[in-house]
């Protein structure tokens, strides 16, 4: 128990509106009579359940006790109105108050002995109540937790299946849920959200929006935009001009030759819209292995984190002369399959030596030839395949790892029935 020995108390009393401010003594009401109840910041005011008078505590510091009063501290959010009145009490008077904002405890001090109700109330929540005791000479403690008023909201799109992202306006998307049918219904309190759909098939672009809930039962529509798959022929000359279209990491150089120089790990993508939405296409590119490491291309790529890593390494690779397959996903890579590399193959691929590279995409298989830039021999790898089918569409582009180094010359990319026949 605190007493008030050392300790400030600061209490403002006063009734709003008509109502003449209380004095110690002085009686509120007549006989009969009631007494209007006061208006709060913070909320609605909790609902009264006596006539008795109402003190407005402004701010109560600390706990006060005597050996005729106790009392009541109460924990409870900021901007809640607070009500604490007495039931059978004679000559009792109830107190009000608003928790400060930014702190969670309000103290109500001369209270009489004997039986309260404490009532809360929090704009945007539902009402509380409970009974408590209060006992002289002694400081009682409780909690009032407001639950939330929740709002039903559907979000309607266009899409079957896919992922929703939401949040109030302002903070990090960090809910999610899974879009069925195309349809949501979330319950939510009041205010104004962000939400982010993306969807789990093919074909449309992921659409940030915002709405504003006020009332139960409300419907959003929020139709993704469909993505124009990619016709172009993509078919760059490797200039110091060329390279401004492309996303293109740092160290990597057109030679004069029209060549590009790949020196250290990243990934080169084009900038244009228009050739980032590639879904079954077939690159043809001539290249050389500098050191004899891997040569890297990024097919259906998302962005320089998310893509299809296909590698054909070299002889100095960790894994000499095999054609690999990863999934990139925010930069963490998974190996998917690998297919050796016949030794006659290979010599195809000797470091300093130009060969021609051909892969063809189509649904997620991806078919890998090249051929011997000398003698024109050519040297099916193999197809490999994704099962978990992670990327449907997106850039084609250049990869590195680590020390790769090499030259890329010739780098086309075309779809359609005739290319992917040829």
């Amino acid at each position: 128990m605190r007493t008030a020995a050392n300790i400030l108390v600061v209490e403002a009393f006063a009734l709003s509106l008509c109502i003449s401010p209380i004095t110690a003594g002085q009686k509120v009401g007549g006989a009969g009579g009631s007494v209007k109840q006061p208006t709060m910041s913070g909320g609605s005011t909790p609902t009264r359940s006596t006539k008795v008078p109402v003190k407005t505590v402004v701010r109560t510091v600390v706990e006060r006790v005597t050996p005729t009063t106790g009392s009541l501290s109460v924990a409870a959010e900021s901007n809640a109105t607070l009500l604490v009145e007495p039931l059978n009490i004679k000559k009792g008077q109830a107190q009000q108050g608003v928790v400060p904002v930014g702190e969670r405890i309000f103290v109500f001090n001369d209270l009489k002995p004997g039986r309260y109700r404490l009532a809360g109330s929090l704009e945007g929540h539902r009402a509380t109540e409970k009974e408590v005791v209060i006992v002289a000479n002694k400081s009682q403690s409780a909690t009032l937790n407001f639950q939330p008023i929740l709002y039903s909201v559907t979000i309607n799109t266009n899409i079957s299946t896919g992922e929703l992202k939401y949040a109030p306006e302002g903070r990090p998307l960090s809910s999610v849920v899974s879009i069925q049918n195309g349809s949501v219904r979330l319950d939510l309190p009041s205010g104004r959200y962000s939400v982010e759909i993306t969807a789990s098939e093919f074909g449309y672009e992921t659409r940030r929006d915002t709405f504003t809930l006020a009332a139960d039962k409300t419907v959003v529509n929020v139709p993704l935009k469909r993505i124009a798959l990619t016709t172009e022929t993509l078919s760059p000359k490797w200039t110091s001009a060329e390279l401004q279209a492309w996303y293109i990491p740092a160290g990597w150089t057109a030679d004069s030759k029209k060549n590009l120089s790949v020196k250290g790990s990243g990934v080169a993508l084009p900038r244009e819209e228009s050739y980032r939405y590639y879904k079954d296409f077939k690159l043809s590119s001539t290249a050389k292995m500098v050191n004899g490491v891997a040569l890297s291309f990024a097919l259906r790529a998302q962005d320089a984190q998310n893509y299809y890593l296909l590698q054909l390494t070299g002889e100095t690779s960790d894994e000499p002369y095999t054609v690999r397959l990863f999934v990139v996903k925010n930069g963490v890579e998974q190996r998917i399959r690998a297919i050796p590399i016949a030794s006659s193959a290979a010599k195809a691929m000797a470091a300093h030596q130009f060969f021609s590279v051909s892969v063809t995409v189509v649904d997620y298989a991806m078919t890998v030839e090249i051929e011997d830039s000398e003698t024109g021999a050519p040297f099916p790898l193999g197809v490999l395949t994704d099962p978990a089918r992670n990327f449907a569409v997106g850039a084609v582009g250049i990869a590195a790892r680590n020390n790769e180094d090499n030259v890329i010359g010739r780098f086309v990319v075309c779809t359609g029935a005739k290319c992917l026949s040829e």
